[in-house]
This record gives structure tokens, C-alpha cells and sequence, in this order.
């Protein structure tokens, strides 16, 4: 039974990579983790707290969050050509794509505690990993 939750987390968290909302920074955050239990669940709580007050000039890929990432860049582009209209478009999905994340890490740790600790795997499997080769 407790290899059946194990499992399931594991396939939670390869569900955020496969959805694209995390990439290889998280991966990062979570190998710091080993040595401070919790960690990872304090820097994205801290993360969300500060995005929520500063989200365009926040840096969501030092915490690896993809789509937030993309959503900013694609409001950069708007601001650049002078379409505000546009850039308001923009920060609403930068807000949702954030909202959507939170939600999704928030089930995961929530689960997570409840589980026996487990090996984490170093590279889950996913599509396009690196943005910096985009």
C-alpha cells in the first residue's frame, strides 16, 4: 500500500514536468532539500507570497516555473511593440499560469508529507527541459 502512495506521488511530480509547469531549476532546489527537510516547500511558498506582490518583476526561472516564464516573455514582446492592450492579456494569464502552479506544488507537498521518504529520481522524463536552447 505505501509503495502504492509512494508511486503515485512519483507520478504527480512527473505530471508537473510533463505539463511543462516545471523544469530543471526545480530539479535543483530539490537536491538542496536532502539536506534541509522542507526546503523546497518554504521556497515556494516564498516564491508565491512574493509573486503575488511583484509579478512583473518577479524571475520565476531561478524557482524553474516554465509557463510563467513564457507568459512574461510574451508580455516583454507586447511592450516592446507598444501593445498595451496586449500586455494586459498578458499579465492575466501570467497571473493564472502562477495561480495554476501554486495550486498544482501545493497538492504535491500536501501528498508528499504523507508519504514514507523515497529516492528522488534526478531527471524525470520530459519534453523540452532546457529553455535557455528555445
Amino acid at each position: 500500500m505505501a509503495s502504492d502512495f509512494a508511486r503515485y506521488i512519483a507520478n504527480l511530480r512527473q505530471s508537473l514536468f510533463d505539463e511543462k509547469l516545471l523544469d530543471r531549476h526545480f530539479l535543483q532546489l530539490e537536491r538542496l532539500e536532502t539536506n534541509n527537510e522542507g526546503y523546497l516547500e518554504d521556497v515556494c511558498a516564498d516564491y508565491f507570497k512574493d509573486a503575488a506582490k511583484f509579478v512583473g518583476l518577479m524571475v520565476p526561472e531561478l524557482m524553474g516555473a516554465i509557463q510563467v516564464t513564457h507568459q512574461i516573455d510574451c508580455m516583454r514582446e507586447h511592450l516592446k511593440r507598444g501593445d498595451f492592450e496586449a500586455c494586459k492579456i498578458a499579465l492575466e494569464r501570467i497571473k493564472q499560469e502562477n495561480e495554476f502552479l501554486q495550486f498544482k506544488l501545493d497538492n504535491y507537498f500536501k501528498l508528499r508529507k504523507q508519504a514514507p521518504p523515497a529516492e528522488i529520481e534526478d531527471q524525470p522524463e520530459y519534453g523540452y527541459m532546457d529553455t535557455d536552447s528555445e
